[in-house]
């Protein structure tokens, strides 16, 4: 069941939005238009309310928060970039792990391998690829928790050959 009520508009709104319903030839009536005006509305009002998402950057499985530094050794020294409004810096560009990787030895390597990782507030460096490995255990604990949660089976890990029975 829908209720409905009447709400006062100032003239200058109404007369917009009828504008606007003209324009636009909306086959919609006055009074869904305005619904949808205001539910629009409120869906952007509550938005501002949330907390924005951390800003970093997502590098596969694993989320570097702004502030991380990330090191590369190489013979010429020692390389370092960082997390900067959700971009890998590095002299001054804005850089895939992959091209850091290029730009400080000059040939193609494993990212993962050559990379180590400071995140903020922590004195220590973390080789990406421990990184890497932590983030997807942590995947899968979480994934085993909510299986264990819902009683769902897991699906079998090697699915049978068809027509062969599992």
């Amino acid at each position: 069941m829908s209720y409905r009520g009447t709400l006062e508009v100032p003239l200058p709104t109404l007369r917009a939005l009828l504008e606007y319903q003209t324009e636009q030839a909306n086959d919609c009536e006055l009074s869904e238009l305005a619904d949808l005006a205001i539910r629009e509305w409120l869906q952007r009002q509550r938005a501002k309310t949330r907390p924005a998402p951390p800003a970093g950057y997502g590098w596969k499985k694993i989320f570097l928060p702004d502030g991380t530094r990330l090191r590369v050794k190489s013979c010429s020294g020692v390389h370092y970039a960082e997390i900067v409004c959700g971009e890998l810096i590095y002299e001054a560009r804005p850089l895939s792990p992959n091209q850091f990787v290029t730009a400080c030895l000059g040939n193609v390597g494993n990212a993962w391998m050559l990379i180590y990782v400071q995140l903020p507030g922590e004195g220590v460096w973390t080789q990406a690829l421990r990184l890497r490995h932590a983030a997807e255990a942590e995947a899968r604990r979480t994934e085993k928790r909510r299986t264990e949660l819902t009683g769902a089976s897991a699906p079998p890990a090697h699915p049978a050959p068809a027509g062969k029975p599992a």
